[in-house]
């Protein structure tokens, strides 16, 4: 009998994975020759009564700040600077029984792709007071957040998460890399200057801003960014390291760009350069941003930066002294299939169509089939079609930006397909590897 006991309750457990119980309540189930079965404490997760919108007033804003700079670990700010920055129209705050015990941010810009940029939603500071953690606060959040772009018809949002079971659930999925590159400043073994380099004055930011532009169209995944994100780097707030500018020329044409802050080390001779933005258009500008990173190795000992998987600095360089010390995978959420097909480029070359049908369990609009044809660098689509390829929003997102192609996405039971559709799919939507310098 002890055997059949010992099966009866294994039998009991399993089912209670998926029993619904009374939050806050401990349920005996049953009890049979000293056999107890318990149903433990559960959080609740009523979320019926959670209220979505913009702050009503500066005491929420408050509230939202206070709650933001515990969970996430923000220096605390001054609000009105913040404000100021941020944007009080870009906050959105969640309210239980009219208090404040959430809230996230969403700035719109764009991202390129394909040679297009596409208008993004970035999602950042999702933070949650801790006494209402695992209750639903996030993710209603993220679901009213994600009906609010669809209604202002843009089609991508992307974030960095703190953790991805939340935003998966919401249908975001890793979608490209930031990489963090790091190198003695000795191990540059430049000394080109055969271009002048200067501090960036107040008259610099149409060029910077073009050759950042000519860089970004060029990759897969750089942001087209907005006025907040390059206030952020040229005029970052004052509770951050200051940024120093130098712009790379050729007579009065500007060729490159370098943007970065200077981080004391211990001792003093471990000292930091970290680059937060450079671009180099050409390789004389290239060679001249070198020379100059490498000019301060009598006081910086290591460089830092922020490149692509294979990062083209690196090949001006006669040997292997650059590491990638971190990496962070961002995550893309297709809100719109129709607006995310037809807003990025294609190759030139490349006439296809792909039959498609989407999973999408959140967007109802998304839900369907769809047709995409591709011709002339651009995508038309069209609802109805075949569905040979059978894609979860997940995994679109993934395939979407080239990060994941077809083929590998149905390893991961994301895709399903035919051997020739894969590989129609992985054409489309080839390119560069997706990433981003930028940090949010």
């Amino acid at each position: 009998m002890g055997r059949q006991h010992a099966c009866l309750c294994e039998w009991l457990f399993s089912c209670l994975r998926c029993t619904i119980v009374v939050p806050g309540k401990v349920q005996f189930l049953a009890t049979h020759d000293g056999y107890a079965l318990r149903m433990l404490v559960m959080k609740r997760t009523d979320t019926n009564n959670i209220e979505i919108g913009p702050p009503a007033h500066d005491a929420e804003l408050k509230d939202f700040l206070r709650i933001v700079s515990q969970a996430l670990f923000f220096p605390n700010a001054n609000l009105n600077e913040w404000v100021r920055r941020e944007g009080k129209e870009n906050v959105r705050v969640a309210r239980r029984s009219g208090r404040v015990v959430g809230g996230l941010i969403v700035q719109k810009m764009g991202q390129w792709f394909g040679g297009a940029s596409v208008p993004m939603a970035a999602v950042r500071v999702v933070g949650v007071a801790p006494e209402h953690r695992g209750s639903g606060v996030a993710s209603r959040l993220m679901r009213a957040a994600l009906d609010e772009m669809h209604g202002d018809r843009v089609p991508l949002s992307m974030l960095f998460p703190a953790t991805q079971p939340v935003y998966r659930r919401a249908g975001y999925e890793q979608a490209g890399v930031r990489l963090r590159y790091r190198m003695p400043a000795a191990a540059i073994d430049l000394h080109d200057r055969s271009l002048s380099i200067r501090p960036i004055g107040p008259g610099d930011d149409g060029d910077v801003h073009r050759l950042y532009a000519g860089r970004a169209s060029q990759t897969a995944g750089n942001l087209d960014r907005n006025d907040w994100a390059w206030q952020r780097l040229l005029d970052p707030p004052p509770w951050q390291t200051p940024i120093h500018g130098y712009l790379v020329q050729r007579e009065s044409a500007a060729e490159g760009y370098i943007l970065f802050s200077q981080k004391p080390g211990h001792p003093l001779h471990k000292n930091v350069i970290e680059v937060a933005d450079l671009v180099a258009g050409t390789a004389d500008a290239a060679r001249q941003l070198l020379t100059f990173l490498a000019d301060h190795r009598s006081m910086a000992e290591w460089i830092h930066w922020c490149g692509p998987p294979v990062d083209p600095l690196c090949f001006t360089l006669a040997e292997q002294q650059a590491t990638i010390t971190e990496r962070i995978d961002w995550m893309l959420r297709i809100v719109d299939v129709c607006g995310a097909l037809e807003s990025r480029g294609y190759p030139a070359a490349l006439q296809a169509e792909l039959h498609l049908e989407i999973a999408d369990d959140l967007l109802a609009h998304n839900h369907r089939r769809f047709v995409l044809e591709v011709a002339g660098g651009a995508g038309r689509v069209r609802e109805g079609g075949r569905g040979d390829l059978h894609v979860d929003i997940r995994g679109l997102a993934a395939m979407y930006t080239g990060h994941l192609s077809a083929i590998d996405l149905k390893r991961t039971g994301y895709v399903e397909g035919s051997d020739a559709v894969l590989a129609i799919a992985a054409y489309i939507f080839a390119g560069p590897a997706p990433w981003t310098p930028d940090l949010f």
